[in-house]
């Protein structure tokens, strides 16, 4: 606890209207982190989108034959 209390320096707390749930702003290093996580969290995402969109063009093109290994295995059985 000594730790995290170290990076906040101020937790500010908001009213909100109609009863909707109060608005929590956290300033200090461990605001920082999280804002750090969450980019990476977005770059994590575009990286395995384009890796994925990758792979099907690779599949489509014939450059990688997703059933080979299973023919291979198959006939190495016969």
């Amino acid at each position: 606890m000594p730790i995290v209390r170290h990076l906040i320096q101020t937790v500010a707390l908001g009213k909100t209207r109609d009863h909707q749930p109060a608005s929590l702003q956290v300033y200090g290093n461990i605001a920082d982190i999280m804002g750090s996580l969450e980019v990476l969290d977005l770059m994590e995402q575009q990286f395995l989108a384009a890796a994925g969109n990758d792979l099907l063009a690779r599949i489509a093109s014939g450059e990688i034959d997703p059933h080979a290994r299973r023919k291979r295995l198959f006939y190495e059985y016969l």
